[in-house]
């Protein structure tokens, strides 16, 4: 297979192509007929965030209403389109902070769609639901046009029936008040697939928008999802779009929900990846391999998402991880002497795949950056001096390679490196 020539600098020219000279960098592999002819990535694609849902339930933190807000403001600026809410009831009554943040959140009318899931609009036939008509009576009253209540297995026969008319009734009650629903279904890989199969088909007869599955807990392998995803499409009695929810349990989440796009459902995704547990699928991640890997255009700005993932970092106070896939601060680090070397004459950019990488850090609106470390030499000095206008003899660099070494013995743990500004302080020095 010979290589792609080179296509289109860094932008969205050159997308779905193994090569796009600036831009990135991969194997032609990815788009033979071969491996894409069972492709069916949704078009638009239909991305949904849940990243202000899950700020909320990541254990120990707590976001003011003004924070949450600011959050609104880095997901317009990636282009969220849409953004999944949670308001549970618990005893009769809304949880306080939730319902709070859905409607600090819909009064600042953001460019998105907000869409609320809430427990109380639909049962499982055998439990009344007295609160359907006042939970929407007041989602309806601040302004929201999507509902979502969850799809409960029903008990019985009999449950069965009652909850069918239990879902005409909230349908109508909803379009009466100039509203639309999806309906979510949690552990969707583990319930009994026929019955829920016929109760989704139940949902289409009602009117429903979407459905939104839930691998709550990571039970699908890429593979099976993959399946499912086509199995579950292939039993709807009517094209409906579809989403998917996973968590990262495995360490799989990411290759989950692409797995769950290749088969034609929309990503459920949340930046930085935060939630409870070992969190959920990171936007950055998914969006950058649909893009990078599968030719996909995902409507979030690229450019934007190292931005937003440390600005959510910093709103949190909850740091991404040095070693995160994409935003992480090691993704871009470097500490090779000749990858320095690149880097203080500008050549880093334009040599990526050669930095280690296979795409350009500039897709993402990040930057190489490097590190005096285990791998320092003299020609790290020598190349730093460079960069400063001075000529350091044979000897100043020796001496500067020294005072480098005791740096890095004064740090026996992580990090142990000197950063550019402490080297460029010592060869100045050792230059007077």
């Amino acid at each position: 297979m010979s290589s792609p020539k080179p296509n289109a600098p860094l932008g969205n020219a050159g997308r779905g192509q193994a090569f796009a000279e600036g831009r990135h960098f991969v194997s032609p592999f990815n788009f033979i007929p071969e491996v894409t002819a069972g492709y069916e990535i949704p078009t638009p694609l239909g991305l949904i965030d849940s990243t202000i849902r899950k700020v909320i339930y990541t254990i120990g933190v707590r976001p003011t209403e003004g924070e949450l807000i600011e959050i609104c403001g880095l997901l317009e600026e990636l282009g969220v389109e849409e953004e999944s809410l949670n308001v549970w009831w618990r005893g009769g009554e809304p949880d306080p902070q939730e319902l709070a943040a859905a409607l600090a959140i819909a009064k600042a009318k953001p460019k998105f769609k907000l869409n609320v899931f809430t427990d109380t609009l639909l049962g499982n036939g055998d439990t009344p639901m007295p609160l359907m008509k006042q939970t929407v009576d007041m989602f309806a009253e601040a302004g929201f046009k999507l509902l979502n209540p969850g799809l409960l297995q029903a008990p019985s026969d009999d449950a069965r029936k009652r909850q069918a008319d239990e879902m005409a009734a909230m349908n109508e009650y909803i379009k009466a008040a100039g509203m639309e629903w999806n309906a979510t279904v949690a552990n969707c890989a583990r319930r009994d697939f026929d019955q829920f199969i016929a109760l989704c088909n139940t949902a289409i007869d009602n009117g429903v928008r979407r459905f939104d599955l839930m691998d709550s807990t990571s039970a699908l392998s890429p593979q099976a999802m993959t399946h499912y995803v086509k199995t579950f499409r292939s039993r709807l009695k009517g094209p409906t779009p579809l989403t998917m929810h996973t968590h990262d349990d495995f360490g799989m989440d990411t290759a989950g929900t692409i797995a769950a796009v290749l088969a034609g459902a929309s990503p459920d995704v949340a930046l930085n990846g935060v939630s409870y547990r070992s969190g959920f699928a990171a936007m950055e991640e998914v969006v950058v391999a649909l893009d990078v890997l599968y030719g996909a255009e995902t409507g979030i700005r690229l450019d934007k998402l190292q931005w937003a993932s440390d600005e959510l970092a910093r709103i949190m106070r909850f740091p991404v991880p040095p070693l995160k896939p994409v935003v992480g601060s090691h993704q871009f680090l470097r500490e090779g002497p000749h990858d320095i070397d690149k880097m203080l004459d500008g050549r880093a950019p334009g040599d990526f795949a050669n930095m280690g990488g296979s795409y350009n850090p500039a897709l993402i609106g990040a930057e190489f950056h490097w590190v005096y470390s285990q791998q320092g030499n003299g020609k790290v000095v020598a190349s730093a001096a460079k960069s400063l206008g001075l000529t350091l003899t044979d000897k100043q660099i020796a001496e500067a390679v020294t005072i480098l070494a005791d740096t890095l013995a004064a740090h026996p743990a992580y990090p142990r490196w000197a950063t550019p500004e402490q080297v460029f302080t010592i060869i100045k020095r050792v230059a007077a």
